[in-house]
C-alpha cells in the first residue's frame, strides 16, 4: 500500500456512495456512525477527551494537547490538515510518517473492506470512523497516556463520538452546517450535545446563549454529568494584545495564572485557553505554570489570524461563517487597518454571502477566488448572488490572480477562505519569495545594487 492508497482508503466507500445520496438529507439520514461502532471500540481504551463546536475546536485541542504534554504523551486527532494528510494525528506535537501511516492503514483494512462488502451502494463508512479508528490504532501501538480528538461538525451522527471518553469540551455554539445539522441553534446544540454521556466525568462549555445552554445543561442533567461553564467556572481576565500575539490572565477555579502568553491573535483564543485550561487542570491536578507557558508559546497554528506578511500587510484566516467575522474585524481594528482589501474564498455550499455581507462595511474592495481543490465547488455565480444584494465584487480564477489583483491597490490584505486555500497562499508567498531573492541575486551580480 502507497501513501497515496492509504488516504483513498479513508474516502473510497464516501465517495462510492456520495453519488447516489441526496446532497440536501440531514446526516440523521445519511450517516451511520454504527458502522464503526466496533472497529472503534475495539482499539478504545485509553483516557481522552473529545471537542465539539462551531469553531475553534482545532485550537483548543491543540492547546489541550500541548497542556497535558507538561505531563503526559499526548496523541491529538484534528481535521483537516493544511498541506499533508499526516498532520492530522500527531503524538506530543510530532505529526505520524508517512510510514506509520501506510503500515496502521493497512493493519484496519480488512476490518474496513469486511463492512464495506456488506453495504448498498448508497450507504457509506464515515472518513472520520476511519480516522478515528487509525488514529486509535497508531496512539496504542506507541502507548499514549492520553488522547485529544477534535469531532467533526456534529456529535450524534459523527464516528468520532463513539470513542468511549472521560471528558468532552464543547466550544461556541452558532448557526453553521444548517443543511446537515438544522436550520435552528436549538437543532445544532442538540446534535453536538450527543458527546456527553453518562461516562463523562466532566463537559466544559464555552461561552453560550441561553437557549444552546439550556441544551446542554438539559442533557448533562440527564446523565448526571457535572458542567463547568466559562465565566462562572474558569474566564479569561486582562485580555490585550502584545507583541508576541495575545497575553490575558486565566482564573481556573480558585486557581489564578496571570500573564500568559498565546502566538495567536485574536480575543476568543484567550477564551479557548481558558476552556483548555480548565479540562486540563483537573485531568493534571496541580500545573506547572511556567512549563505550560512555554509549552503554549510553540503553538504554531497555520491560517488562523495568521499575519503572513508585513510588506503588504496580510492576514489569512480560516473564517467561512459570518459569525467568525467579528474576530477578524476585532483585530482589524486593533491593529488600525482601515478598508482592506478582502480576499474571500468560500465553496458555494458555505457561507460566503454571509461572510462577504459582514466585512462589506470594512472593506475597501472585496475580490472572490477559489481553491483549486477537487473536494470543493466554487463559481462565478457568487459574484452575481452579492450584486443582486447590492454589493460589488471580483471573481478571480485563483488564489495566485486575487493576491496578485489586490496588491496593486497598495491596501492591507486580508484573506478569507476554506483550510484548502491556506497551502496555496503559503506557495504563493514561497514563490514570490524565491522570485524577490533571484531577482536581487541578478542585480547584484549585475553589478548595479544602487537599483535598491
Amino acid at each position: 500500500m502507497t501513501k497515496a492508497e492509504a488516504c483513498d482508503l479513508v474516502y473510497k466507500s464516501f465517495l462510492k456512495a456520495q453519488k447516489y445520496q441526496d446532497y440536501h438529507a440531514r446526516d440523521s439520514v445519511k450517516r451511520r456512525p454504527d458502522l464503526t461502532r466496533n472497529l472503534i471500540h475495539l482499539r478504545a481504551g485509553t483516557a481522552c477527551v473529545l471537542i465539539t463546536g462551531s469553531k475553534g475546536k482545532g485550537a483548543v485541542a491543540t492547546m489541550i494537547s500541548q497542556i497535558l504534554q507538561t505531563r503526559l504523551k499526548v496523541g491529538l486527532m484534528t481535521s483537516p490538515h493544511i498541506v499533508d494528510f499526516c498532520e492530522r494525528f500527531r503524538i506530543n506535537g510530532l505529526k505520524i510518517s508517512d510510514e506509520d501511516f501506510v503500515r496502521h492503514m493497512a493493519a484496519i483494512q480488512p476490518e474496513i473492506d469486511a463492512i464495506e462488502r456488506k453495504l448498498p451502494e448508497n450507504v457509506c463508512i464515515s472518513p472520520m470512523g476511519i480516522q478515528a479508528a487509525l488514529g486509535l490504532e497508531y496512539f496504542n501501538h506507541l502507548h499514549t497516556d492520553f488522547n485529544v480528538f477534535e469531532c467533526g461538525k456534529g456529535a450524534q451522527f459523527d464516528d468520532v463520538n463513539n470513542i468511549p471518553h472521560q471528558y468532552a469540551v464543547i466550544n461556541s455554539i452558532f448557526l453553521e452546517h444548517t443543511r446537515e445539522l438544522g436550520d435552528t441553534l436549538e437543532a445544532i446544540a442538540a446534535d453536538k450535545s450527543h458527546v456527553i454521556s453518562e461516562e463523562l466525568k466532566c463537559a466544559y462549555l464555552a461561552e453560550q446563549s441561553q437557549a444552546v445552554l439550556d441544551v446542554f445543561e438539559k442533557r448533562a442533567a440527564a446523565y448526571g454529568v457535572p458542567l463547568k461553564l466559562y465565566g462562572r467556572d474558569f474566564r479569561a481576565e486582562n485580555i490585550r494584545y502584545a507583541s508576541e500575539g495575545m497575553r490575558f490572565d486565566l482564573c481556573v477555579g480558585s486557581a489564578r495564572y496571570p500573564d500568559m502568553t498565546l502566538p495567536l491573535l485574536g480575543d476568543h483564543q484567550a477564551r479557548n485557553c481558558a476552556l483548555a485550561m480548565a479540562l486540563c487542570r483537573d485531568v493534571l491536578g496541580e500545573l506547572n505554570i511556567d512549563e505550560v507557558k512555554e509549552k503554549l508559546s510553540a503553538i504554531e497554528w497555520p491560517g488562523r489570524m495568521e499575519v503572513i506578511s508585513q510588506d503588504p500587510f496580510m492576514l489569512l484566516d480560516t473564517c467561512i461563517h459570518a459569525a467568525s467575522c467579528e474576530n477578524v474585524k476585532k483585530v482589524l481594528k486593533h491593529l488600525g487597518l482601515e478598508k482592506p482589501t478582502v480576499i474571500v474564498a468560500i465553496p458555494n455550499d458555505k457561507d460566503y454571502r454571509g461572510v462577504i455581507r459582514e466585512m462589506h462595511s470594512v472593506s475597501g474592495r472585496i475580490i472572490l477566488s477559489r481553491s483549486q481543490s477537487p473536494h470543493y465547488v466554487f463559481s462565478a455565480e457568487q459574484c452575481q448572488v452579492m450584486a443582486n444584494e447590492g454589493i460589488a465584487t471580483t471573481w478571480t480564477q485563483s488564489i495566485d490572480e486575487a493576491i496578485g489583483m489586490a496588491k496593486e491597490l497598495r491596501l492591507p490584505i486580508v484573506i478569507l477562505g476554506t483550510t484548502s486555500i491556506v497551502p496555496e497562499v503559503k506557495q504563493y508567498q514561497s514563490r514570490t519569495h524565491s522570485a524577490d531573492r533571484a531577482a536581487t541575486a541578478e542585480v547584484f551580480r549585475s553589478g548595479s545594487p544602487s537599483a535598491f
